[in-house]
This record gives structure tokens, C-alpha cells and sequence, in this order.
């Protein structure tokens, strides 16, 4: 039994060849060891048989030549000659794949770098922003990037896990000279000997721990200190530094030029020992800064929740409702849904579009492959049966075809990123983002990019390979392949996807534009045309009463001249300006209870009303001439939402107070028509107003018919009255469409490739429907001579793929429906669905491919039947 067994392994495993000299030997090796015991010859005869599967007397499982070079270049030489021969597919093909393959490496660049976003800072997953978020009835009804200045060094004593922290602040502005220029700088901000810890910028010049030490020191960026200084050493040189500081600063340090994929972009540090005389800096009234801390190793961020609790419990009022949270620095740029971030966000939702949007060009560019390839196997089907009769495996067919598809890709990349190239500085333009300069430098980017072309290439190539492959010899060769559906059914399942693909891009296209036109024309509320707003300067408490009696001046000598109508102040401009807000219970005493929520405070003088021809509902507005207008406010109509109250004539009169503090009572003179202080994608936020007869900002009215000259008598008064300080305006209509310009670019870069998908689409269709009325025009001969006309044959011909678009809009339809929905959700103030749109996209599509397929179809439909039918 054991010596059968033996013998049966064997014959499987050993060659031929050598087969039956082994066997004869092992056999008289038996014989003699029988005499001494059968059992015991058995056993050594299996461990013999053991001994000799060797790969060298391995038998060959494979029933065809193995793959070799010559091979190889054999298969080359095939496809590049099949290439040749079908110029026209093969230009379709490569173009199509080509425009997908770049138009899928640019979009891939671009998301690319808006997920890298902080990540090159060293130990980055460990560094988190401290922010505040007030809870009521354990939900966040406000978010706060900011926090207090004193809460990171207790927050460091308190919990051990926080291995370091830095608090910083960022300036609006501050004007800068240096020499006889006066400079307007936005990208400044305050920072503590720890920064440069956390954040491992590389020092150029200076001593990384004692650059902002000291007082009334600054640190410059690379750039920086090439635009102040030049070629001249930087370090021991001073900036005159103006407004409510009026003092030198002296240049500790150059560090790197700050990259530009970071939410905290600076050009410009001064250390915060500079700024502790300007604010009420260790106060837990003030949350103005923003603080990061890094954790230790290996700690877990989750049981940290309620050691910040605690925290905020111990250190902030309890009425304030406001709580301490950890957010990754990673998660800022993308994912953060808080105010007061340091800079305007990207959006997940947009990178995770633009992933589809990149996916679905490189499938509908692998689709138009697949499509021809499949279609056109009826012409090489007496090739594939010609070469399985003299022996080629079915194996080896798939990898000349395979082959073949890598050949047409690569030479398709290669054209891709040619055309990227090309193409980098207009798609940078685009997006406003340098992109192209970070991706090429990342292996993981490469590394994905190479593994997901070699995939999507062999799947591509492998199933009209395995259809090719797949043929009978007897049947192609007597002729009956013609008559085969093999491949219809994926090529029309392919086909109602690639037009499902396209109608979803195109509607998409048409709702994201319709939404940002939307946000764009809507009224907020106010008067933006024509209305020109900037920052009043800043001086120094010794010199505010002087100050004070200038700019009332320059307001006077504004509202004097006949284009303008009239100056309004303000605390904060329309459209992003900062103001304050209280996160205590308030109410409206006789009128309301206390209720929790966060309220923001807007300070105007008597003129901000008529600079933006915001109505006054019901009341009056504020006058400085009335000595008792201390303790008085305006408010809007979401204040009075929030506190149940509908008649607004009941309010004027009545006390707002906040908390349970009775000395802060205001009167409410006045009830204010809602406006959108913001965009769009936020809500109308419940405000109150106060006097605020000594504004920071301020904003001019002009004549429309003489705005021109307004301006030019604005620059001119400025210069007369703060001739050290440039003049930084900015019209009111410019800044609320400056708060959807991303909006805006992300419309624009959906359009453009939800065009080249169409495009691509398109091309396919037009190289499909080319072959196939190429390979029926014997069928359209017949029919003409049978009396068919020319509309009758397009008519038949449009029927399958009428039926074939018509699944693609049922299939596209609820998938442009549920993922535009769950878009437009994030908008405050949205369209609703528009389902004509989307039914353009349709029609639109079905006309393309219409006009497409009835052109190749009319180009056979339109010939004699004699020359058609000649050789038949």
C-alpha cells in the first residue's frame, strides 16, 4: 500500500524524461530490500521518492512554452503593428486615456496637498489646537478656534500628559516702516520662546530659544527679510513698528519662508513679551489668542475629555457654558467647522467631489478601451483562432493582449504628463495653490499613483484579452463568430455606465454653479454696492484723544464733498470682520427667561445704519448728542427669535440683562432688520448693538454716479490726514464675493473636468459607434435595397442606444439627487433641488451622444448599396 502510493506520486511528479530510469533503479532497490523485511523496504522506498522531488526532476504542469524574451519582443512587435494598421482606434483610445490619465494626476496632485496640510511639521499627530466650544443641554451650540491666554499654562501644571504648549496671536494688521516706507502687513503674528518648539520651522539666523525672549523682538521670515533688508545681514536691524505700538523692533531671527499648505500662514513674528502692555493679556476675559499644545507619547487623547472639563469647570464661569476641547492639527485645514479660524478653510466635502470626479474620468477613459477592444474582436478573432491552432495557449493570448493594453497606456501616460506639465501653471492659476511643487516630492503619492495605474491598466486590458482569448478555433475559422453576442452585454452595461458617469458630472456642474450664483446675488440683508469699508489706525493710549479728534475730522472732511453720502463706524466690517460675542444666558426682562446660546456683539456709531441702508424696524437709532445713550442697544430680529419674541414694538423700551448680573441691564432702543453679517453657509446670528462713537472701521457711502472720483477723494484725504499709514479699502459688494470665491474655484474645476469626462465620453462613443457602423454596412446595403430610407436606418440604429441612455439617466438620476442633497446641506441658505437642471444634464448628454452616433450612422446610411454590397 505505502510502495502504490509511492509509485503514484511519483509518475505525477517526476518528468517523463527521466521517469522510467529512476523507476527501474528504485524498483531493484526494492527487490533486494524485501528479502530483509517487506514493510521496512516499503518505507524506505517512500522516503527514496521523498529524497528525489527535486525542481530539477520536476515535471512541467503547464501544457504550453514558457514565457521568454523573444517572446516578449514578438508580442511587442504584434501589438505596435496592430497599432499601426488602426491608426484612427488607436488615437481615440490613447487620446481618451491620455486626457483621463492627466486630468486624474492633476486632480490627484490637488488633493494630494490639501490633505497634507500641517503634516510636515515633526510629530505632528501629536500636536493639537486647544479650543472652545459651549455646551448646552449636552450639545455644542457654539465653536470658538480661539481661547484664553492664561488657560495653556494652567491647562500645561494641570495635565501631565501635554509635553508643551504655545499661545499665539494674530494681528489684523500692523504698518511697518523701514527706511521711507510705510508698509501694510497682514501675515504677523505674537508668539512665546515655545513656538518654534512645536512648530520645527528651521532657524536661518538666530538662537531658536532666545528670538522672542525679549520684548519688542521680531522675527522674520526668509522672504521677509529679503523684501525689508536685501542682501544686507538682517539681524541687530530694527522695523519701526506704528499705530498703538509707535516703537522699534529689533530682528532676532530669519526662520524658513512658511509653507504654503499650513492653516497658519505668518511672515512676520514679534515675541508676545511685546504685546503684554497693549492687552489684558493674562485675562480670562479675553479669548483672543489661539494655543497649541503637543501631548506626550503614546497618550490617549479620549481620556483627556474630562480632565478638560474639569479644567473649564474650575477655571471659567459656569455661566458661560464653556468647555475646552482638543483638535488635531492635521484636521484644521479640512475638517474644522469652528469661527474665528486663522484663515478661510478648505472643505472635505469638495476634495472628497473632487475624488469622484477623478475616478470616474480615469473609468470612463478605461470603459472607451474596453468598448472598442471587445467591439473590435470580430476583426481579430481568424488571428486569435490562426495562433491556437499551431498551439497557443489560452494564457499566452491573454498576455500578448494584456501586453498590448500596457502598450497603449504607457504611451498614454506619457502624453499625460506631458500635458500636466503643460498644463501645471494654468491648473496652479486654477486652484490658487502652488500643488504641483509638493506632490512630486511625496513616495506615498508616487508609490499610490504607480500601483493604481497598473491596476486600473490590467484591469482594463484583462477582459477584452480573456474575450479575444476566449474563441473557438473551429467556429472563427469556418466564419460563425460574426454572429456572436460574446462582449455585447458588458459593452452595453459599460456603456449606460460611462453615460451615467457623465450625466452625473454635468448635473452636478450646473447645481454647484446654480448654488454659488445663488449665494452670490442674494441680498444679505444690506446695501453692498458702492460702499467702501477699511481700518481706521491705531495709536498708542498716549496719544488717543488727539487721534480721536483727527479721524473725526477726516470723517467730517469726507462727508463734506459731494460723492460721498455719507461715513458710517463700525467695530467690524460686514463680511468677516471680527466682533465680539457673550456665551452667558441672557433675557429680555418682562419679555423672556434666561436663555443659553452664544450672541454676538456688533459696536456702530448713528451713521452705520444709512452707509448700508440697513432699516430700522421699529424704534429709534443711537445719538451721541444724548447724554443718557450709555446704557442702550439695538438688537436684530434673530435676538428676538431666540426669546420668543414676535411683536418688535413690544421689546423697544424693555432691559436686556446679561446672566445674573443686575448691573448689566441695557435698554433695547431699537430693532434692526436681520442681515447675513457672513456668508451664506452660515445662519443669521442673534446680535445686539452698542454706541460705538470712537470706531475702528469705518465705511463710506458713495454717489454711484460719481464713485470714481469719491475714491479718488478718499485716497487723497487719507494721505492729508494719516500720511504714515497706507490706505487699505475695499468695496462691500468685492468682500461678501470674496467670501465664495472657494466656492467659486471649486465650481469652475468641476465644470472644466465634468467637460473633459463628457469629452472623453464622447470620443469613445464616436470611435464605437464608428466600428459598428463600419461592420453593419452590408446590413444597411440590403436594407436600402429592400426600400429603407436613410432617416429610417438612423431611426433603427438610435434605438439601442436610446434605450441604452435612457438607463443611464434612471441610473444617474438618485445618485445626483442624494449626493447633491447631502452637498447643499451645508449651506445655511440653499436652492432647492433643481430637477430641471438635472434633466438638462440629461439632454444635454443624450444630445452629444446622438449627434455623435448619428453622424457615423448617416456617413454609412448615405451610400450606394452597389459598392456596399460588391463583395458580399
Amino acid at each position: 500500500m505505502i510502495k502504490r502510493f509511492a509509485e503514484r506520486f511519483f509518475c505525477w511528479f517526476c518528468h517523463p524524461d527521466y521517469y522510467d530510469e529512476i523507476v527501474g533503479d528504485l524498483e531493484e532497490i526494492y527487490q533486494r530490500r524485501v528479502n530483509q523485511g517487506e514493510r521496512s523496504a516499503q518505507w524506505k522506498y517512500l522516503l527514496q521518492v521523498v529524497m528525489l522531488c527535486r525542481p530539477s526532476l520536476m515535471r512541467s504542469f503547464s501544457h504550453h512554452t514558457k514565457p521568454n524574451i523573444a517572446m516578449f519582443r514578438h508580442y511587442f512587435t504584434i501589438s505596435s503593428r496592430n497599432l499601426l494598421r488602426h491608426k484612427f482606434y488607436a488615437g481615440i483610445n490613447i487620446t481618451g486615456l491620455a486626457i483621463g490619465l492627466a486630468s486624474f494626476l492633476l486632480i490627484s496632485e490637488y488633493v494630494s496637498f490639501e490633505t497634507s496640510y500641517d503634516r510636515f511639521f515633526t510629530d505632528a499627530e501629536r500636536i493639537y489646537r486647544i479650543s472652545t466650544v459651549q455646551m448646552i443641554n449636552g450639545e455644542e451650540t457654539g465653536k470658538d478656534a480661539m481661547i484664553y491666554q492664561p488657560a495653556l499654562a494652567a491647562l500645561s501644571e494641570e495635565v501631565p500628559e501635554i509635553e508643551n504648549y504655545t499661545v499665539t496671536y494674530k494681528f489684523d494688521e500692523l504698518v511697518l516702516r523701514q527706511g521711507e516706507n510705510s508698509i501694510s502687513e497682514k501675515g504677523v503674528i505674537s508668539a512665546d520662546t515655545n513656538f518654534l518648539d512645536i512648530f520645527n520651522y528651521q532657524v536661518l539666523q538666530g538662537s531658536p530659544r532666545e528670538m522672542l525672549a525679549k520684548p519688542n523682538a521680531m522675527v522674520l521670515t526668509e522672504s521677509k527679510a529679503r523684501f525689508y533688508f536685501g542682501d544686507q545681514d538682517p539681524l541687530g536691524q530694527t522695523i519701526q513698528v506704528l499705530g498703538s505700538y509707535n516703537r522699534p523692533f529689533e530682528i532676532t531671527g530669519v526662520i524658513e519662508d512658511v509653507p504654503e499648505n499650513t492653516h497658519y500662514k505668518f511672515g512676520i513674528l514679534i515675541s508676545d513679551a511685546s504685546i503684554t502692555d497693549r492687552f489684558d493679556y493674562n485675562s480670562w476675559n479675553n479669548n483672543n489668542y489661539y494655543g497649541f499644545v503637543k501631548l506626550r507619547k503614546q497618550v490617549d487623547v479620549a481620556s483627556l475629555v474630562t480632565k478638560l472639563e474639569a479644567f473649564a469647570k474650575k477655571h471659567v464661569a459656569e455661566e458661560t457654558k464653556e468647555r475646552f476641547v482638543l483638535y488635531p492639527l492635521q484636521d484644521i485645514h479640512l475638517k474644522s467647522d469652528y469661527t474665528y479660524e486663522a484663515e478661510i478653510g478648505g472643505s472635505e466635502k469638495a476634495v472628497m467631489f473632487m475624488r469622484v470626479i477623478a475616478l470616474f474620468i480615469l473609468l470612463i477613459a478605461w470603459v472607451n478601451y474596453i468598448n472598442l477592444a471587445t467591439a473590435r474582436a470580430v476583426n481579430r478573432a481568424k488571428e486569435v483562432g490562426l495562433r491556437k491552432v499551431v498551439g497557443a495557449h489560452k494564457s499566452q493570448l491573454i498576455g500578448q493582449f494584456v501586453l498590448e493594453a500596457l502598450l497603449i497606456n504607457l504611451m498614454a501616460a506619457i502624453l499625460a504628463l506631458l500635458f500636466s506639465e503643460l498644463l501645471l501653471p494654468y491648473f496652479n492659476q486654477l486652484v490658487g495653490k502652488p500643488v504641483a511643487l509638493h506632490v512630486w516630492q511625496d513616495v506615498s503619492f508616487l508609490s499610490n499613483l504607480l500601483i493604481f495605474f497598473l491596476v486600473g491598466t490590467f484591469a482594463s486590458g484583462f477582459y477584452p484579452a480573456l474575450v479575444l482569448s476566449g474563441f473557438r478555433p473551429v467556429a472563427v475559422l469556418k466564419g460563425k463568430f460574426r454572429n456572436s453576442r460574446q462582449g455585447a452585454t458588458l459593452r452595453k452595461g459599460l456603456v449606460v455606465a460611462q453615460f451615467a458617469a457623465s450625466i452625473v458630472l454635468i448635473a452636478a456642474t450646473f447645481i454647484v454653479f446654480r448654488q454659488v450664483q445663488f449665494m452670490k446675488v442674494q441680498n444679505p440683508g444690506l446695501s453692498t454696492e458702492y460702499v467702501v469699508g477699511f481700518g481706521v489706525p491705531e495709536v498708542d493710549n498716549d496719544r488717543q484723544e488727539a487721534h480721536r479728534s483727527r479721524v473725526r475730522a477726516f470723517i467730517e472732511e469726507l462727508k463734506a464733498h459731494a460723492a460721498i453720502e455719507t461715513v458710517g463706524g463700525t467695530s467690524g466690517l460686514p463680511a468677516g470682520g471680527d466682533i465680539g460675542a457673550a456665551t452667558n444666558a441672557m433675557h429680555i426682562i418682562g419679555l423672556s427667561e434666561p436663555t443659553d446660546g452664544t450672541t454676538y456683539l456688533q459696536g456702530n456709531d448713528e451713521k452705520f445704519l444709512e452707509a448700508v441702508g440697513l432699516p430700522l424696524l421699529a424704534g429709534r437709532n443711537f445719538d451721541r448728542n444724548r447724554v443718557a445713550d450709555t446704557m442702550v442697544v439695538m438688537v436684530n430680529q434673530a435676538f428676538l427669535r431666540r426669546h420668543n419674541v414676535a411683536n418688535t414694538e413690544r421689546a423697544i423700551g424693555t432691559q436686556v440683562q446679561f446672566g445674573e448680573d443686575t448691573n448689566s441691564k441695557f435698554e433695547i432702543i431699537g430693532v434692526v432688520q436681520d442681515y447675513n453679517r457672513t456668508s451664506l453657509k452660515s445662519s443669521i446670528e442673534p446680535t445686539i448693538y452698542f454706541p460705538y462713537y470712537h470706531p475702528s472701521n469705518l465705511l463710506v457711502k458713495l454717489n454711484p454716479a460719481r464713485y470714481q472720483e469719491g475714491v479718488a477723494f478718499l485716497q487723497d484725504t487719507w494721505q492729508k490726514f494719516f500720511p504714515d499709514t497706507p490706505l487699505d479699502y475695499s468695496f462691500l459688494d468685492d468682500r461678501f464675493a470674496a467670501l465664495y470665491e472657494q466656492d467659486q474655484r471649486f465650481g469652475e474645476i468641476f465644470g472644466i473636468f465634468s467637460g473633459l469626462a463628457i469629452f472623453i465620453a464622447t470620443l469613445g462613443l464616436f470611435g464605437l459607434s464608428s466600428f459598428m457602423a463600419t461592420q453593419r454596412t452590408a446590413e444597411v446595403g440590403v436594407r436600402k435595397v429592400l426600400g429603407a430610407t436613410v432617416s429610417g436606418i438612423v431611426g433603427l440604429f438610435y434605438q439601442d442606444f436610446l434605450t441604452l441612455l435612457g438607463l443611464a439617466g434612471l441610473v444617474s438620476l438618485p445618485v445626483v439627487y442624494f449626493g447633491m442633497n447631502t452637498w447643499l446641506e451645508s449651506y445655511a441658505y440653499r436652492i432647492d433641488f433643481p430637477w430641471l437642471l438635472t434633466l438638462a444634464a440629461l439632454v444635454m448628454v443624450m444630445l452629444f451622444a446622438l449627434i455623435t452616433v448619428g453622424y457615423q450612422i448617416y456617413r454609412v446610411a448615405i451610400l450606394n448599396p452597389a459598392k456596399t454590397l460588391r463583395h458580399e
